[in-house]
């Protein structure tokens, strides 16, 4: 027994991290756009802003703000119109920018300049207004955290466990973007692989209302 979990809790929070992360969601399909247009290594800080920005949730989520977030059912619904509204703004974003540059007819140097990935502080703040993001953290402490020992040490635990599992898990989208350029070089390939991901993007922002 770790920190009052036992061999069959760490098993189920250790799926549940990886089932949570791996699966297609907002962080995922901008990874994989970033990777798809910046490359895997330009990407590392986005990757990094997601599973610090996540990680730290999760402890705060542990420690108090889950029964917060709960006890307020209008909090939940806020935190789904604002991610809605920045997922189909992120898509229009996304149509416009292109998976790669040969996806837009003759873009101006200053588009070309314009276009950056994300940053670790972008990327650790879009966590809060994403609402498959909430749904993990508030599921951690819900059901994954022991109910005796100290508070701290299991959240602790808990929030160091998903984040060694959410990094790996969501890279792989973003080398998988990364490996898409091999294909992506033509410019109607390019075009039919961002209509695919600006339309995956779409879903995300309504499907937190399914």
């Amino acid at each position: 027994m770790l920190f009052n979990y036992t061999f069959a809790a760490l098993l189920a929070l250790t799926t549940f991290a990886f089932v949570t992360s791996i699966t297609p969601g907002p962080n995922n399909i901008m990874l994989l756009h970033s990777g798809a247009r910046f490359g895997f290594r330009p990407t590392v800080p986005h990757m990094l802003g997601i599973s610090i920005g996540f990680s730290v949730m999760i402890f705060l989520c542990c420690i108090g703000i889950a029964a917060v977030v709960l006890r307020y059912p209008a909090t939940d619904w806020l935190l789904k119109i604002i991610g809605s509204l920045y997922m189909l703004w992120l898509s229009y974003k996304l149509w416009r920018n292109g998976a790669m540059p040969a996806a837009i007819d003759m873009p101006s140097a200053a588009e070309q300049n314009h276009a950056q990935p994300f940053t670790f502080t972008q990327a650790a703040l879009f966590q809060y207004v994403n609402p498959k993001a909430w749904m993990m953290a508030l599921t951690v402490p819900a059901a994954y955290l022991p109910k005796t020992g100290s508070l701290w040490l299991n959240s602790a635990f808990a929030t160091l466990l998903c984040m060694a599992i959410n990094l790996p898990s969501i890279a792989v989208w973003a080398r998988g973007g990364e490996l898409l350029q091999n294909v992506l070089h033509k410019p109607r390939m390019a075009q039919f692989a961002n209509a695919v991901i600006v339309l995956m993007t779409i879903y995300c922002a309504f499907s937190v209302w399914l």
